[in-house]
């Protein structure tokens, strides 16, 4: 595809594919809410998530709502997963196609990028109101981790800028959710010991350990400071609102500062997540995951 010429239209260019995809994901949700309706039987939450505990009037209790959720989140994650995955390692075109430039890391063109915010806004704006519905979602950290992964998502489509770190930060870092989409559903309907399940949900909790370490802590940080460095240079030498005549604001006021507080976010679950670990490893139960970082 070549540059639009209008770097300020991507919000047009997308609007069907988001309006598909917030069709997509609330058919899903409600689809699977209505079909488990009555799964108590053969869909047994874990107690904790039982209201009124593991038994209600004689029958344990149902939530599909959990189900729904990790099924339609999952979709909406292991697409930019992917996507992120894909054009970081595999075509490359985040390193070819845009110039190797602080200019051209913000202010550049990639369809996939483009793609990306589109996927990324959608599923946030979805997830935000679909948490207000679920208790366990219904919280400060979440929903104001939703709202600002949503605000730099449509920044992005609006004013054509971090086409380069978009990739990373909207969709490589996503590959660790990947795991934690599985490791929850286990966690909210506790597998059969010896199941297929099971074992799936065994291998992915090392595997969302390792790439969560990697790319929310390890590489963000190195990828960050590039940005940071990129934004620095580029505001000071005034070519950044060259490129983007009163909106190079974002660049100082909305990334930089959302950069930091995610980051220091992610520092904090990971302290968390450690900390299950060390559970799993010396008590012999299951991580919770309580915090989250869908």
């Amino acid at each position: 595809m070549t540059t639009p010429t209008n770097p300020y239209a991507g919000v047009r260019r997308m609007r069907v594919d988001i309006a598909r995809g917030l069709v997509l994901l609330t058919v899903v949700y409600f689809a699977i809410l209505r079909f488990l309706r009555d799964s108590r039987s053969y869909l047994t939450p874990a107690d904790e998530y039982c209201p009124e505990g593991s038994i209600a009037n004689g029958k344990p209790c149902s939530r599909p709502d959990l189900f729904a959720f990790q099924v339609s989140s999952g979709i909406a994650i292991f697409y930019v997963g992917w996507l992120g995955f894909h054009t970081w390692y595999i075509s490359k075109r985040v390193h070819t196609a845009l110039p190797n430039t602080p200019e051209g890391r913000l202010f550049g063109y990639l369809e996939e990028s483009e793609r990306m915010a589109a996927a990324n806004f959608t599923f946030q704006i979805w997830d935000f109101l679909i948490s207000l519905l679920i208790p366990e979602h219904c919280t400060a950290v979440f929903l104001t981790h939703h709202l600002m992964a949503a605000t730099v998502s449509w920044f992005s489509l609006s004013y054509q800028v971090l086409h380069y770190y978009g990739i990373y930060f909207l969709g490589l870092t996503e590959v660790s959710s990947c795991f934690l989409v599985l490791i929850d559903l286990g966690r909210y309907f506790p597998p059969s010991s010896g199941s297929l399940f099971g074992y799936l949900v065994a291998i992915c909790q090392p595997a969302f350990l390792i790439t969560f370490g990697l790319y929310r802590i390890l590489l963000w940080w190195k990828v960050s400071y590039l940005l940071w460095t990129d934004v620095l240079q580029s505001t000071r030498t005034g070519k950044a609102e060259e490129q983007r005549p009163g909106k190079s604001f974002v660049l100082k006021y909305i990334y930089l500062p959302f950069n930091i507080l995610l980051g220091l976010l992610q520092l904090n679950w990971f302290g968390f997540i450690l900390g299950e670990t060390r559970k799993v490893l010396f008590g012999n139960v299951a991580p919770t995951h309580a915090q989250g970082t869908e």
